[in-house]
This record gives C-alpha cells, sequence and structure tokens, in this order.
C-alpha cells in the first residue's frame, strides 16, 4: 500500500484485512523491488493503490507488471472548492468540455500505456468462466427436458388409448364412406387434448371405473344368457 493513500485505512476497516499483512510503499522503485522479490523473499505479493496511480506506475514500467481482479473503487473523487467560488463552474466546465471532444481520453492515452497492458490483462480476462464455459450443462439438461416431455407424452397416449370407449375405437377403425379421412380425426384430436387437460385424480378415476365396467362386462358374458325351460 502506498504511503499517505486511504487504501491503508480501507483495506483494514472495510475488507477486514489483517494490519500485520500489509506493508507501506513510499515510492515507485519500492514497488518495482517489493514485487520482484515477492512474499518469500521480503516483498509483497500484490500491490493495492489508487487507479490512476497504478496506471502511472504500468506506464514507467513498460507493463512488465499487471493489474489482476476486478477494481473495487469508493463513491468518487472531485475538486473542493470554497462555496459559491467562480472556479468551480469554470472547472467543471472545462472538464465536461475535454471529456465530450475526447481530449481528456487522448491526454490519458498520451501519458498512460493502458492500452499496451490491456493485452496482458485479457489474459487473465480470458480464464474466467464465460456462457460458453456451461455448454456441456446446458446440453445436459436440455437432453434431460426431452426424455422427460417424451416420457409424459407417452403416458398420457397409453393413458387416452385405455380411456377410448370401446365404440369410438370401432368408429375410427371403420370410418363411414361419406366423411373424409380429416372430418373423423378431427374430434379424435380435440378428445385428446380435453384429455390431456383433465387432472390426473380425474384420469385415474376414469380408468377405474372403466376397468370395474369391463371386468362386469366380462363377467356377464362368461355367464351367457339364462336357459329357457
Amino acid at each position: 500500500v502506498q504511503d499517505g493513500s486511504f487504501a491503508f485505512d480501507y483495506l483494514i476497516e472495510e475488507l477486514n484485512v489483517a494490519e500485520s499483512r500489509l506493508r507501506v510503499l513510499k515510492s515507485q522503485e519500492e514497488y518495482v523491488n517489493a514485487l520482484r522479490l515477492g512474499p518469500n523473499g521480503g516483498g509483497v505479493a500484490a500491490i493495492v493503490d489508487e487507479l490512476p496511480y497504478v496506471e502511472l506506475f504500468l506506464s514507467n514500467t513498460k507493463c512488465v507488471f499487471k493489474i489482476v481482479g476486478q477494481e473495487f473503487t469508493k463513491s468518487g473523487w472531485g475538486f473542493a472548492f470554497q462555496r459559491d467560488s467562480p472556479l468551480a463552474v469554470d472547472l467543471s466546465t472545462a472538464i465536461l468540455q475535454l471529456s465530450e471532444n475526447g481530449d481528456l481520453q487522448k491526454i490519458h492515452d498520451k501519458w498512460l500505456l493502458r492500452n499496451g497492458c490491456s493485452a496482458q490483462v485479457s489474459e487473465v480476462d480470458a480464464n474466467r468462466l464465460s456462457l460458453k464455459s456451461f455448454w456441456g450443462l446446458f446440453l445436459i439438461c436440455g437432453i434431460a427436458c426431452f426424455l422427460a416431455l417424451t416420457a409424459f407424452f407417452c403416458r398420457v397416449f397409453l393413458q387416452y388409448r385405455r380411456y377410448i370407449p370401446e365404440g369410438e375405437e370401432h368408429e375410427i377403425e371403420e370410418p363411414e364412406p361419406a366423411r373424409s379421412r380429416g372430418t373423423f380425426r378431427t374430434p379424435s384430436f380435440k378428445d385428446l387434448i380435453d384429455f390431456v387437460d383433465k387432472k390426473e385424480a380425474e384420469i385415474k378415476e376414469m380408468l377405474k371405473r372403466k376397468s370395474i365396467d369391463n371386468k362386469q362386462e366380462a363377467s356377464q358374458s362368461s355367464n351367457g344368457p339364462p336357459n329357457s325351460p
């Protein structure tokens, strides 16, 4: 952490970093030496500083080092003037004009090698997870949903086949010649849609009633007609 920077108190009070893990550095030369030595050699593992100072440091070191991780910032920075000072309006207007016509970005690019260091930062971004990283998970979920829907429709169709009365089955198998093929299919499809809209309890009750009726009919047919005296 730079000597005199607000980052020292910010890391301790806001991020709960132990003070024993922080080391105060006073110049960019100390930055370079500490980073090259590393934590095992008496240096540091990383530098936490304000973004303008970090960009200036990267520019002076020809992008030997790079920014890693996401930037965390406070609410912002600004210039402080006395109340009703005419300089506040003039300075705000000048900064706004520089920002709108692009001169502010040109000054930034001239003195800071941000573009040259962005290629190194992109190497870190390339290792981050993206939507393409989960294509296998999406494929598995899609296959599972397809199989579940297929099993559901097969189950509904089998239940519908059991639900169709025998008279309707004969009508579907032997349609009247006067009716067209599409005419007798339409009611059957509508019946299927109505059947799908029914609740599971209603379907089970209908199948149960049909099963009981079929058993009664089978029992009556097995007994045969009564013999006359």
